[in-house]
């Protein structure tokens, strides 16, 4: 792959990944809007990897808390009972296992359509959907919370403070379902929280965290699937690889601390509306070029 190709598709690949709008979606439509080669899947999962670091590089105090509760809890009652990062540390496990599910039964359907753009903008436009029913559940949530807190409640405003085993389910088969390009997944998990009485800020950034024993665990499964594959490649794939894998790793630093200090005051509409105008260019293109 050539190495300037590849470096645009690590900038996309990393400024969606977190962005509500499909990063595998938009690794379907780029290609097809500038009539490259569609990518190997071993190549997608290298980009997501990066993400992976570059989350780790932004929120590396709470993932450290999150591992640390996690294994001090394993061997203490009283950790699991009064830490709050233990309970998330569960959170993650379970709403990661419908994802892992999904991908190990489906992978090899799902793969087919990564090279189909039609579908993905049809999937974008339920992404679209997710975000804007979402946001719209979201706000009359808040709105009857004020209307409590005025009359005397007070809210609890400690970090996951309105989770639970059974939203973090919930939570976890909206993650399952993104596994269709075109559906993003953090769109998809950030609109179920909202759509549960999560907190915006607090829906944002179990996102981020939940993408990474899912994407870690898509880069084993597919290294192995690849491997023979992989060991084929030659330096300059090997050179694009890496350009990929850096530019993905800047933009995706980039993009998650942008998006952590939007969805403080700002609703994630935008994207929404992004989403769509993506699908109609994507529609208007496959019915010019008869696709």
């Amino acid at each position: 792959m050539e190495i300037l190709k590849a470096a645009i598709l690590g900038i996309i690949q990393g400024f969606t990944e977190f962005f509500p709008v499909s990063s595998s979606g938009h690794l379907v439509i780029v290609p097809f809007l500038f009539g490259w080669k569609y990518i190997p899947v071993y190549f997608t999962v290298m980009l997501h990897l990066a993400t992976v670091f570059s989350l780790a590089a932004v929120l590396y105090r709470e993932v450290w808390r999150i591992i640390r509760a996690f294994f001090t809890g394993i061997f203490s009652r009283k950790a699991r009972k009064e830490n709050r990062y233990f309970k998330v540390s569960l959170f993650i496990i379970i709403a990661s296992v419908p994802a892992a599910a999904a991908g190990f039964l489906t992978g090899d359907l799902i793969e087919g359509f990564f090279s189909k753009p039609l579908y993905t903008a049809i999937f974008l436009i339920v992404t679209a959907a997710l975000l804007f029913f979402g946001e719209f559940t979201g706000r009359k949530i808040e709105a009857k919370r004020n209307i409590t807190n005025i009359a005397g409640q007070t809210e609890n405003t400690e970090i996951y403070s309105g989770f639970s085993y059974w939203k973090a389910i919930i939570i976890g088969i909206s993650q399952a379902i993104a596994i269709l390009p075109g559906i993003s997944r953090s769109g998809s998990t950030i609109s179920t929280g909202r759509f549960l009485g999560l907190k915006r800020e607090d829906s944002v950034r179990f996102s981020m965290l939940l993408s990474i024993p899912v994407i870690l665990g898509a880069f084993i499964f597919e290294a192995y699937k690849s491997a023979g594959e992989i060991k084929m490649l030659d330096t300059a794939t090997i050179a694009g690889i890496a350009a990929g894998f850096i530019f993905a790793f800047l933009s995706g630093y980039i993009a998650i601390r942008f998006l952590v200090r939007f969805s403080r005051t700002r609703n994630l509409n935008y994207f929404a509306i992004y989403c769509i105008v993506i699908a109609i260019i994507v529609f208007i293109l496959s019915a010019t070029k008869k696709i």
